[in-house]
């Protein structure tokens, strides 16, 4: 992709993006169920933070929506701003994967840091209950302490797998020669530092 393209689609994804997350902090607040923007507000929700949560969302919706999203957002939060947070994501990021080849660090690192990030939102929540009494989604209530330590773990080792998924697909989709040869020249400078 040429790189005027690559600046242009990385600009609107970036306008997208922002005009999402202006959307969401400026939902009629009048109008907020007091108990689903207690403490932490909106920003205690993974979907604000990050915006690729596509998969779980509408897993756990479609199962029973009250864990995730209750009835009583429908009339807070506009359809259009629901699908933007949870269904616009996945093509942005296919989008992503096949506009431009991305240099992946070790496996180790990348999972160590995809770890501490996971470890930093569930203290976030945890932090959240400790504080309010109540959960940011009404599915953790269901749970008990080690269902809930289940949950986490198999959620960070989904995260993972989806990491190493997309790490799949760029050496795929861009070749060995262009991986490899980003590695090398990573381990050169590195080597000549």
């Amino acid at each position: 992709m040429e790189i005027s393209t690559l600046a242009t689609y990385h600009c609107l994804a970036f306008v997208w993006y922002f005009f999402v997350t202006y959307s969401i902090t400026h939902v009629r607040t009048e109008e907020r169920p007091s108990e689903v923007f207690l403490y932490g507000g909106q920003w205690k929700y993974l979907t604000v933070l990050n915006l690729f949560v596509c998969l779980s969302f509408w897993t756990l919706y479609t199962y029973n929506r009250e864990l995730v999203y209750p009835k009583s957002l429908d009339g807070v939060i506009p359809l259009w701003l629901n699908h933007a947070m949870h269904t616009a994501v996945l093509p942005f990021a296919v989008l992503e994967i096949l506009a431009t080849p991305h240099r992946y660090p070790a496996k180790k690192k990348g999972s160590i840091l995809l770890a501490f990030v996971a470890f930093l939102y569930i203290s976030w929540v945890l932090w959240i209950y400790s504080v309010t009494g109540e959960w940011v989604y009404p599915l953790f209530a269901l749970l008990s302490p080690a269902g809930l330590t289940a949950f986490f773990t198999c959620s960070l080792a989904i995260v993972i797998s989806f990491y190493n998924f997309g790490e799949f697909l760029n050496r795929m989709i861009w070749g060995q020669s262009k991986f490899w040869f980003s590695l090398l020249h990573t381990e050169t400078q590195n080597y000549l530092k």
